[in-house]
């Protein structure tokens, strides 16, 4: 189901809008939208149509960009897929139409983060053999970067079918965490909706090559 779904990475354009919220559950700010779209050069692939809720300034747009190329350049940590321990997978919960796995993270899984203190849980469509939700919860509080403690982290992913002969896609998401930073609690969560997915060519899968002459397929 995982291998599926990865498969049809960077082969989909859509709209993310994000709402983030305070500890106790207000909106925080007003909603970000962006667009993806994988069949564009990689420096365009991502667009801020709205920031909180308004239309960006220039000045706005660029330090967006900046933020988002920073994080890129740093991001560290492997995918998911490759820090599961897919070896000791075991079922906790099916019924006639779906089975909910649970698993842990390997040992070394994350240079931040202690992998004993995550846990996996996916389900899986039986008829599609899809993914239908992923979450991942944390095991009792931690510490990380020696100054912040982590009490409560979670995430959840709804996926959908978008078209029935590809993998389901991710259509929301929702992440929230409590924790102390120094000596202030701090916590909140926010909500990603995924919408208006439409299948596309990678940008670097746009060239082909034919032997004897050089085409330039439409896609």
């Amino acid at each position: 189901a995982l291998q599926k779904l990865q498969a049809e990475e960077n082969r989909w354009a859509f709209t993310q809008t994000t709402q983030a919220y305070d500890r106790q559950g207000r909106p925080d700010g007003g909603v970000m939208v962006e667009k993806c779209d994988p069949s564009q050069p990689p420096d365009s692939q991502w667009t801020l149509v709205l920031r909180d809720g308004q239309p960006p300034t220039e000045r706005q747009v660029r330090a967006w960009k900046k933020k988002r190329d920073k994080e890129t350049r740093r991001r560290e940590e492997k995918p998911l897929g490759q820090v599961i321990d897919f070896a000791q997978a075991k079922p906790v919960r099916e019924d006639a139409t779906q089975v909910v796995y649970e698993l842990p993270l390997k040992k070394g899984a994350s240079r931040r983060f202690p992998e004993e203190k995550f846990v996996v849980f996916m389900t899986v469509d039986r008829a599609t053999q899809g993914l239908a939700h992923v979450a991942l919860r944390t095991r009792g509080s931690f510490r990380m970067v020696g100054v912040a403690k982590v009490d409560q982290l979670e995430l959840d992913v709804e996926l959908q079918s978008i078209d029935p002969a590809y993998a389901p896609q991710p259509t929301r998401l929702k992440v929230s965490g409590t924790g102390k930073v120094l000596f202030v609690r701090v916590g909140g969560s926010a909500e990603i909706a995924l919408t208006g997915h439409r299948r596309v060519t990678p940008y670097d899968d746009r060239f082909t090559v034919e032997v004897g002459e050089l085409k330039v397929l439409d896609f």
